[in-house]
């Protein structure tokens, strides 16, 4: 029998966690999985050359919300304190994607997804809200939405998680799932209809809440034995705001993590999104149980919010990731800008193009992402998928890096310009900065924002 056919490239360095590496190929087998690294000469030659170009892993976006891509530039959150930022913000947003159609959500997804790839992402994490009708009354097929969704990543070509959210009350009504059992049932006709229909690699479900508020104590209890059941991701949005822990704390008599960590639903499959406003202790509880903190600094400074205490959380041990949040920009390395003054909060001033500062900065982009996630890349190794961007070593925004500062380079200067190519599952999707679909897919999109906005 002879051996699989395998693809190599042979970039001018390569990015294999911590470092770059120049004079290395790597090799995918049939089925899109890294098989090996060479120096070989052989091999060398044999590989498909990016010259003039840096490979680094595909970026994860942890918190996206793509049906709220339709607000930017048209929506600004208002108010002058944090409680009324928000509150303005949220009411638009409800307002407007609440009046999203199936068709339409499938648009606003696959506009928000050829974004992604075009900036280096290559896995996304959809926190998915919306189930209903705009009226709030159910569709024929409950799931019809978040199929719609995952129709939009599977024709552009990017994996995805879809987190199907739980929300009893305080939402939008085209959130409401009143009963938990309901939900349950909904969630596993969900993950049985993707196990069935995509690749296991390429689309999967898990569960979510915006806000322990959002359901009463034996919906939350219900909802996190379905997830720890199942080995499902479990992400919830705790203490964004202040407000969230007083109500919490009204409630139960415990913060939002406190009381997730109490009843056993806060371990190495659970992200907190958010955790702002979370105390000492329970950093200290996400640390032990090794879990995920997703934050999206660009929506939370929008907001008002503050950040998360970042340093005290990777201290603590807990991993940091990042998302995108509402869209108001996709772009990783931006997000990945903005959290850097949190993670060197109350440490001696360093350079900002250390390794020790931009390693955990690209970590959150990526390996980060990938655990909170489930998925299986985040980082270029034998066994894990070939998926991966490059980046134009000629751009004028990377002109002169050598590879040991190419990494602050990226992550300090606007990296997001300079990408190339991007590649999933050993597949080019995007071609010299462009995705073949991208003047289609943003001429509807463009459609369905004059309908959106002019009626």
């Amino acid at each position: 029998m002879s051996a699989p056919k395998e693809t190599g490239w042979l970039p001018d360095c390569v990015y294999t966690g911590e470092k770059f590496e120049t004079g290395l190929a790597f090799f995918a087998d049939a089925v899109g999985r890294i098989v090996r690294f060479s120096r070989e000469p052989a091999d060398l030659a044999g590989a498909h050359r990016l010259a003039g170009q840096a490979a680094l892993p595909g970026l994860v976006n942890a918190h996206s919300h793509v049906v709220e891509r339709v607000m930017r530039g048209r929506v600004a959150a208002g108010g002058r304190g944090e409680g009324e930022a928000y509150s303005s913000w949220r009411a638009a947003a409800d307002r407007t994607v609440g009046r999203l159609a199936g068709e339409d959500v499938y648009d606003t997804a696959r506009v928000a997804f050829v974004e992604m790839l075009l900036s280096g992402i290559t896995c996304v994490g959809e926190f998915h809200y919306l189930h209903h009708q705009p009226d709030g009354m159910p569709l024929p097929e409950p799931n019809f939405l978040s199929q719609e969704v995952l129709r939009a990543a599977h024709d552009i070509g990017i994996r995805i998680a879809l987190l199907k959210v739980a929300c009893a009350r305080d939402g939008h009504p085209r959130s409401f799932t009143p009963k938990p059992e309901q939900f349950v049932r909904e969630a596993e006709a969900l993950r049985t209809f993707v196990e069935k229909n995509h690749p296991a690699d390429e689309a999967w479900t898990g569960v979510a809440m915006q806000n322990p508020r959002t359901v009463p104590l034996d919906y939350l209890k219900t909802v996190g034995a379905y997830a720890h059941t199942q080995r499902l991701r479990l992400h919830v949005q705790v203490s964004e705001r202040a407000d969230d822990n007083a109500a919490c704390i009204a409630a139960h008599g415990r913060a939002p993590v406190a009381l997730l960590a109490e009843l056993g639903l806060v371990d190495k499959r659970f992200t907190a999104v958010g955790a702002i406003h979370i105390t000492s202790e329970e950093a200290k509880l996400l640390g032990a149980a090794r879990a995920i903190v997703c934050v999206c600094p660009t929506a939370e400074r929008s907001l008002g919010l503050g950040a998360a205490p970042a340093d005290k959380l990777l201290a603590a041990g807990a991993g940091l990731a990042l998302g995108t949040d509402s869209a108001g920009q996709i772009d990783l390395f931006e997000e990945a800008r903005l959290l850097e003054p949190a993670l060197r909060a109350g440490r001696p001033p360093r350079a900002a193009f250390s390794v020790e500062a931009v390693t955990p900065l690209f970590n959150a982009a990526t390996v980060a992402g990938a655990r909170s996630l489930g998925a299986t890349g985040g980082a270029l190794e034998v066994g894990r998928p070939a998926d991966f961007f490059t980046v134009s070593l000629l751009d004028p925004s990377l002109a002169g890096a050598e590879p040991a500062g190419l990494l602050g380079n990226l992550v300090f200067s606007p990296g997001r310009v300079a990408v190339r190519e991007v590649w999933i599952g050993a597949r080019q999707l995007v071609v010299n900065g462009r995705h073949a679909q991208q003047g289609a897919i943003a001429g509807r999109f463009v459609e369905l924002q004059r309908r959106l906005w002019t009626s």
